[in-house]
């Protein structure tokens, strides 16, 4: 089994949810600070699709609405760009595993992705 990575931010409800699950469940994984310790371009390039940009982007965050990222299109350089610039923007968690990404909490869907299998 691949590590796993986990980008969350303390105050992040979200996050704190996903960490909860996972250890409940006995996953082990890494957690890094998303604000601190960002993911990098490479892989921000790899798991964001270009096709679904919207679903990498944290709708609540400042940088997206004082970019009016709801109310235009963007590219995925773009949004990279003001991931990178502003990590607040990326979806949380972010949980990187074998160079695939999951974003957001949702107990069934984090369990199928970290295969872990039901007890």
């Amino acid at each position: 089994m691949g590590e796993i990575v986990l980008y969350a931010k303390k105050s992040c409800t979200q996050c704190k949810k996903a960490i909860a699950f996972l250890n409940k469940k006995g996953v082990r994984y890494l957690v890094k600070d998303i604000v601190h310790e960002p993911p990098p371009r490479s892989l921000l390039e790899k798991v964001i699709k270009a096709e679904n940009i919207y679903a990498s982007l944290n709708q609540r965050s400042t940088t997206y609405r004082e970019n009016h990222l709801g109310r235009r299109r963007t590219t995925k350089n773009e949004a990279i760009r003001l991931m990178l610039k502003d990590p607040n923007l990326i979806k949380r968690p972010l949980i990187i595993k074998d160079n695939r990404a999951y974003q957001g909490f949702d107990e069934i869907s984090l369990l199928d992705f970290v295969a872990v299998p039901e007890v």
